[in-house]
């Protein structure tokens, strides 16, 4: 159906398939360097690795809940696998002295060491791009079919610059990933790639609903092999998505990804220069080390910075003031401006997604609703991901119901990627959330957890953290709202007697309300259904009631707040 074009008997990848939270590769890192860990290979070492990752809460093992001892070194094997194809950290013994490398085993490498070190979402992106911009296929650390070695980003930014040619939509989709682009193996062939994609998408615009999906499905069988079938495409073509967009050149669109806006004058730079392929040890040293990037020129670093400020002001309508003497400036200092412009980028992008809450508030319900299902990846949350995606989508909700004073990535202490999903889970050492409103202020934290263990990990955590903010807004009423699925009783006995002693033995008292997430959930629901807003003061409101009441013993104090629950909802509506 679609015309022929040379084409690898097997799909590529980047990444890993199996390792889904490639966002958390920097903490996995950072866990990885903690434990000391000198060894990846061998059962033993695996066990020892994914243990490492789910004590850091990297990943989720399930099977461990029901047999702590049970085998795991799977789950190790998989993340060995990732980090060492990607660069990050080095291969093993045999590979290594196969290339006459005088080197100890699973060191992290100099650009793991520097994507374990980032700040910023900004300066771990390009950790990725120097890992991905580095990558080649086959390698002595992937092994693939025999074919001549190709970079898999440079195929992709290729495919990209001459649907630009064309004035065709930048965007790749899912589909055309799975079907076309995954399964090219030379940047040359990309202007036979996009008249596939160009047949691909006339034939796809004139079908619709149940015809459009048989023809879709149709594609990708007739991309598939003896060695692949439809699925497997799919989980590549996934797998490709987010290790892609972690290099901060992409963003979602729709059910693809396109070029990010503020890095069309990058990709025009990176593909102006041929890659070169190298063999052996040297091929690995520059894995290890990441590829050389425009933006280490300082001609480039200075253009693009002065392109980003353009961005700003045209896009944004925000004037960013440069040095005077940027012309002269050392590379390193005017790239550190231009990871300063990107944020602000991402900040004012943040900003405006913020505002688009109140217009999802359906989606931000059905969210709530998924995760309070039994089985956590039901529905839209990604199985091992739903404590990342309660802090997230209580987060989105605060957002929907506006009048903030605090900007949105300050009400949040967990990471968001460039699309802004959740990353991982907030950090310890304070709330997962803290909204600031005109006359008040709600410290927000969410759990999973439940039973008595409950209370064992959240009762003094959030009290302490609540007590810190009650001393940081003296002039604002501090509100603590635990939300989580089921209240256990012995944890709202802690929050119901509401009481922090600093250090000096002096008292405060905590206003504290453990609400359920149906509770929450159906507040927030019954407030855009019939209000078209949620006003934060119905929020306060209940919470002043609910701490009125905690008198009574804590299951009489549970019902009271059901019915406190039950009477703002009949109120709303």
């Amino acid at each position: 159906m679609l015309e022929k074009l040379p084409r690898l008997i097997k799909a590529w990848y980047v990444g890993n398939t199996t390792v889904r939270s490639a966002n958390r590769i920097k903490f996995a890192l950072r866990a990885l360097h903690s434990a000391g860990l000198n060894n990846l290979k061998g059962k033993d070492s695996e066990n020892r690795f994914a243990r490492v990752l789910s004590d850091a809460g990297i990943v989720s093992i399930t099977r461990m809940e029901d047999n702590p001892e049970c085998d795991v070194s799977d789950m190790g094997r998989k993340w060995r696998a990732c980090i060492t194809q990607l660069g990050f950290v080095t291969p093993d013994a045999s590979i290594i002295k196969n290339q006459h490398i005088t080197e100890s085993a699973f060191k992290i490498t100099d650009n793991g060491r520097r994507l374990m070190e980032s700040s910023s979402i900004q300066s771990e992106q390009e950790c990725f791009l120097r890992a991905l911009l580095a990558h080649q296929i086959p390698s002595s650390v992937e092994k693939f079919v025999d074919v001549p070695p190709f970079n898999p980003l440079r195929i992709v930014l290729s495919i990209f610059i001459e649907l630009e040619k064309r004035d065709m939509d930048i965007v790749i989709s899912k589909n055309e990933m799975a079907s076309i682009v995954q399964l090219i193996g030379d940047e040359s062939l990309s202007s036979i790639a996009v008249d596939m994609i160009y047949s691909y998408r006339n034939q796809e615009s004139i079908l619709k609903g149940k015809e459009k999906r048989v023809f879709q499905n149709q594609i990708r069988e007739e991309a598939s092999n003896v060695y692949q079938n439809e699925q497997t495409l799919n989980d590549y073509a996934d797998s490709n998505f987010r290790y892609l967009k972690l290099t901060g050149l992409f963003v979602g669109s729709g059910n693809g990804i396109t070029i990010a806006r503020h890095k069309w004058s990058l990709v025009r730079s990176i593909m102006a220069v041929p890659f070169e392929f190298l063999e052996g040890k040297n091929y690995l040293f520059r894995l290890w080390q990441g590829a050389t990037l425009p933006t280490d020129n300082l001609d480039n670093a200075f253009a693009t910075v002065i392109e980003l400020v353009d961005i700003l002001k045209n896009d944004f309508n925000y004037e960013y003031k440069i040095p005077n003497n940027l012309d002269i400036l050392p590379v390193q200092q005017i790239n550190s401006i231009r990871f300063d412009l990107e944020k602000k980028i991402f900040e004012l992008r943040e900003i405006q997604f913020a505002k688009n809450q109140s217009q999802l508030w359906e989606e931000i319900y059905e969210y709530m609703v998924d995760l309070q299902q039994s089985r956590r990846h039901i529905g839209r949350i990604p199985q091992g991901e739903a404590p990342a995606y309660f802090e997230w989508i209580i987060w989105r909700a605060f957002l929907a119901i506006n009048n903030l004073v605090n900007q949105p990535w300050e009400a949040r202490r967990f990471e968001i990627d460039s699309d802004f999903w959740p990353r991982f889970t907030a950090p310890g050492g304070g709330p997962d959330m803290i909204f600031e409103f005109k006359d008040y202020v709600f410290v927000v934290e969410v759990t999973l957890t439940s039973s008595s263990r409950q209370e064992a990990v959240e009762g003094e955590p959030v009290r302490r953290h609540v007590a810190s903010y009650v001393e940081k807004y003296p002039n604002k009423d501090v509100y603590g709202l635990f939300i989580a699925n089921t209240i256990d009783t012995n944890t709202a006995e802690t929050f119901r007697i509401g009481v922090w002693y600093k250090s000096d033995d002096t008292p405060l008292a905590l206003k504290i309300v453990p609400l359920t997430l149906s509770q929450f959930s159906e507040m927030f629901y019954t407030a855009f259904n019939y209000q078209g807003r949620f006003n934060p003061d119905e929020l306060s409101n209940l919470l002043i009631r609910c701490r009125a009441e905690s008198n009574s013993i804590a299951p009489e104090w549970k019902q009271s707040i059901e019915r406190n629950i039950k009477r703002v909802c009949k109120d709303l509506a």
